[in-house]
């Protein structure tokens, strides 16, 4: 998307701020944030189950080793259920 001739992107947690209790480190890293653009991000929320899936695949394997990093150890399953339930 772009406002005004510029691109325009939002901030999105992968791993959701609201599950913060479950890890001891906090979510709230760069490593955790993905730029999304406005569509995306809708999408990452309101989308079918399949195509929320698909996105989480690929922003957690260009996230993972990141997380690690921060002592945020997850998998693709946790993160997953973190939307879908």
């Amino acid at each position: 998307m772009t406002l005004l001739g510029k691109n325009y992107v939002e901030g999105h947690h992968l791993i959701p701020l609201s599950i913060q209790d479950e890890f001891n480190y906090s979510l709230d890293v760069p490593q955790n944030i993905v730029s999304l653009c406005p569509n995306c991000h809708r999408k990452i929320h309101k989308a079918p189950k399949s195509q929320k899936k698909a996105m989480i695949e690929k922003l957690y394997r260009s996230r993972e080793k990141g997380l690690i990093k921060r002592g945020i150890v997850t998998t693709q399953e946790q993160i997953e259920s973190f939307y879908f339930n």
